[in-house]
């Protein structure tokens, strides 16, 4: 005979705590306490008791929103990423879950601050899943959210210093680390090699340079970095890495960003191909110039993976209860001429 379903009559008698306290622990209330929480949700994986997600839904008495906020700066990355909110989205939809995005066309964070403004003012969604441009600047907005009892989940980039929920997405100093190792042995752990970045405040950034640098000072000695920052404009960002490419002995690129193509565009259209690039996110024009040999490795974040991970985790936040750990990294993927 099968075994009949545990019950949260079973989940307290387990825990010793009253049925009231129970309930409350598995709606997600704040009012109870972490000890209390963590007594009540050890009782339930002891009994597996797994609450009924269509019961659950259908108890609410309106629909969820979620707004999703990202600056779409690149040609790529941004289509994954969307890719991964719009398919968690149509899975859940039956639940009563939807999705609104609110995007940014470029990297100032003032853009997204006022965007986090007009959601506090609407004051109709129910979350907010944000890529933030700035590790600081937006720090009173999202708290602002937050003490509002709108969840903020940060995806891609983090911002540390708020009261977010969680930060999913890849290890972004880990990163760093990973593409100064695949540089060095390309180029023979001596000469010269530069990073290209475009921001000095988006964290994703800041990290993946000091992963770079931590890993070059550790290892590689002879191996000399210089660091070129350029604006946010792909015009600019060829005719400088052009620049840098024409006037400087380098052996070594690492592009910190999605824009990595831009720099085999550049090689190709000066016929280099002595020169290593080590960028992030594939694309099609990134898929061409690698097999023409002007890229030679991209560090794939599989960005449709994390945003459907950041609205997932959201929506069993808001409906199951279920707080996540503050940080869940997602895998990265190495991808040479090979492998395409």
């Amino acid at each position: 005979m099968e075994r009949s379903r545990a019950t949260l009559k079973d989940v307290a008698k387990r825990s010793g705590y009253a049925l009231r306290t129970v309930k409350k622990v598995m709606s997600g209330k704040e009012t109870v306490g972490e000890k209390t929480r963590a007594v009540v949700m050890r009782a339930a994986e002891e009994l597996n008791y797994q609450r009924n997600i269509i019961a659950s839904t259908l108890s609410k008495s309106k629909s969820t929103r979620i707004a999703i906020l990202y600056a779409e700066t690149t040609k790529t990355y941004f289509p994954e990423v969307e890719k991964g909110f719009v398919q968690c989205a149509e899975e859940l939809r039956d639940f009563g879950l939807s999705i609104e995005f609110h995007k940014v066309f470029d990297r100032d964070p003032q853009h997204q601050v006022d965007a986090i403004k007009a959601i506090i003012e609407d004051n109709t969604v129910d979350g907010l899943i944000i890529q933030p441009m700035s590790r600081s600047q937006l720090n009173p907005s999202i708290d602002e959210l937050v003490s509002m009892g709108k969840p903020v989940i940060t995806f891609g980039s983090d911002a540390t210093s708020t009261k977010r929920l969680c930060y999913i997405g890849p290890d972004a100093y880990k990163s760093g680390r990973i593409g100064a190792q695949i540089l060095a042995n390309y180029i023979g752990k001596h000469g010269n090699a530069a990073i290209v970045s475009d921001s000095n405040e988006h964290l994703q950034t800041v990290e993946r340079i000091h992963g770079f640098m931590d890993r070059i000072r550790e290892h590689y000695p002879n191996i000399n970095v210089t660091h070129l920052n350029i604006p946010s404009n792909p015009a600019l960002y060829y005719e400088l890495v052009k620049t840098l490419v024409t006037n400087e002995s380098i052996q070594g690129i690492f592009c910190t960003d999605a824009n990595s193509y831009i720099a085999g565009e550049v090689l190709r259209d000066l016929g280099v191909q002595d020169i290593v690039v080590v960028g992030f996110d594939i694309s099609q024009m990134a898929s061409d110039l690698m097999k023409q040999g002007y890229l030679k490795v991209i560090i794939e974040q599989n960005p449709s993976h994390f945003s459907y991970a950041a609205l997932k985790t959201m929506f069993n936040y808001l409906y199951l209860g279920e707080t996540p750990p503050a940080v869940q990294y997602t895998g990265l993927s190495i991808l040479t001429s090979e492998c395409l």
